[in-house]
């Protein structure tokens, strides 16, 4: 798509992966609000590391990128929290975690 300018439809980007969710234009509110309730469902101190080093690294090669990972504040944040204990815990305890948002 980059090199030919070629356009594909929702549905192929779907397909491979580009698009998450391809609906309906009437569907579209729920559809978002159906995967932000998804995103909530996950520990926020990993969310925002997730977010952060996406953001800070998408540009980067991978070797570099990952080199740097560990020095973001959000990941920091993450590995000082609460919920970096929990997860491990809930799974091994076969349980659904209960997120904190807090550090340690």
């Amino acid at each position: 798509m980059v090199l030919t300018g070629k356009f594909i439809s929702a549905q192929e980007a779907c397909r491979i992966g580009l698009v998450n969710e391809v609906v309906p234009m009437g569907d579209l509110a729920a559809a978002a609000e159906r995967w932000a309730a998804d995103i909530l469902e996950f520990a926020p101190f990993s969310v925002q590391a997730a977010k952060q080093v996406i953001m800070r690294t998408i540009e980067l090669p991978v070797a570099v990128a990952m080199s740097l990972v560990e020095s973001f504040d959000a990941v920091r944040e993450l590995r000082a929290s609460e919920d970096y204990v929990e997860g491990p815990r809930a799974f091994a305890e076969k349980r659904e975690p209960v997120w904190r948002g807090r550090q340690l």
